[in-house]
């Protein structure tokens, strides 16, 4: 019996190829392994995942591509900041442009004296992040997610500092939720490479392939991801594969996280008001 493709994402037969998308990015997110671990209904759950992925590609095609449309900006009371906080952020963003980490961070944790803002804790985390002491980058990283839950480029970053870390498990707990959250492709793609290499530490093969697929899929114009999504094929097809021979190629394949982003997140938020 034929599979009705359109039942299992729970979409009618007229529906677009955007709406298509969004019931399979929502799907995803709910059957996801990585959220049913140690879970009874996980063998459930990975099946469920694989047919929708089967449903969306066959749907689709692999040469689409879905960019979700801009939502408009909702100032919220956390993301308020005073004058004072104002002041500091000013002194460290020029201090940051100038290459003066430690600066940075003084100025950024003084601004958050006076106002607990999402985007200051992301630009404090991120601004130690500069100074190589990732671990105490992820604390206000961290705490950014909390204040904004809706901000994948936060959850990327927490990510990202966890990743620099080897604290795989948490690393791929904030890069599956910028994974579900993140409406920029190539961003998207970049936290796919990360999970994959969160994955594959933790010898989840399988995870692995799924995530260097969803970056070719979500950037595919980057030769990189499609080299590195091939030599892992052919590395996994070897009878005695070692490991750290892949770990080596996988870890060519980094991205850092673009401070400027969060710095024109920032300055949205207090000019728009």
């Amino acid at each position: 019996m034929e599979k009705d493709y359109y039942s299992i994402l729970g979409i009618s037969r007229s529906a677009k190829k955007k709406d298509i998308a969004s019931a399979y990015r929502k799907l995803a997110a709910k059957y996801h392994p990585d959220k049913h671990e140690g879970n009874p209904l996980a063998e459930l759950a990975e099946e469920k995942f694989k047919e929708i992925n089967e449903a969306y590609h066959t749907l689709v095609g692999d040469d689409y591509i879905y960019t979700v449309p801009a939502k408009k900006t909702v100032t919220k009371k956390h993301e308020d900041i005073s004058q004072n906080a104002k002041d500091f952020l000013y002194k460290g963003i020029n201090f940051l442009n100038e290459g003066n980490f430690q600066k940075a961070v003084q100025n950024f944790e003084e601004a958050l004296k006076h106002s607990k803002n999402s985007n200051l804790y992301n630009l404090l985390g991120l601004a130690y992040f500069e100074t190589g002491e990732y671990g105490k980058a992820v604390e206000p990283l961290v705490r950014a997610t909390e204040l904004d839950t809706t901000n994948g480029k936060y959850f990327f970053d927490a990510g990202y500092a966890y990743y620099h870390l080897k604290v795989w498990d948490a690393a791929i707990h904030y890069l599956l939720e910028s994974y579900n959250l993140l409406e920029d492709d190539k961003r998207l793609a970049a936290a796919c490479v990360y999970l994959a290499i969160c994955n594959y530490n933790i010898g989840k093969t399988a995870r692995t392939e799924f995530f260097l697929e969803e970056s070719v899929t979500y950037d595919p114009e980057n030769s990189s991801y499609q080299i590195l999504l091939k030599e892992f094929r052919l590395f996994q097809q070897n009878e005695h594969p070692q490991k750290w021979k892949m770990l080596n190629k996988i870890n060519r394949f980094s991205f850092t996280s673009r401070l400027e982003e969060s710095l024109g997140n920032l300055f949205h938020t207090i000019f728009s008001k």
